[in-house]
């Protein structure tokens, strides 16, 4: 099945001032209260749909500096998660080897506090790009 509907794009070029459809030019606003109002309201809602689109492009860019950034924080999260995995293993042979445990608990909470950083690293970083980029938005 095809689609066989036609969008014609009317510019405004062909309406205001000389256009090749109904003119409306200056003499014609003149007294002409409606029409005033008409122009108007056309002009305020094409600002309206301006500002909107704006919005719009501001919240893509946001979604792509996200996108771009996403595999770098995740390297980080990788690092961290590597790093705590490596000291709880290494506080779990000192618990076993030396029979000092204190500084084996000390090893294995930090171990443990960079796992769970690197792991909710991910998890946020879609919550705290929106609250940095929070700021960005509203100056638009």
């Amino acid at each position: 099945m095809v689609d066989k509907t036609e969008t014609t794009t009317i510019k405004e070029s062909e309406i205001y001032e000389g256009g090749s459809l109904c003119q409306i030019n200056s003499k014609d606003l003149i007294d002409n209260e409606v029409a005033i109002k008409q122009l108007i309201n056309s002009h305020i809602l094409a600002l309206s749909q301006s500002k909107q689109k704006d919005l719009e492009i501001q919240e893509f860019k946001s979604t792509i500096e996200y996108l771009r950034t996403s595999p770098f924080i995740a390297i980080i999260a990788l690092i961290i998660n590597f790093c705590g995995s490596i000291m709880i293993g290494l506080a779990v042979n000192l618990f076993t080897k030396i029979s000092v445990p204190g500084y084996s608990w000390i090893i294995i909470s930090i171990g443990i506090i960079l796992v769970l950083t690197g792991s909710l690293t991910n998890i946020l970083y879609p919550f705290a790009r929106k609250w940095f980029n929070k700021k960005s938005l509203l100056n638009k």
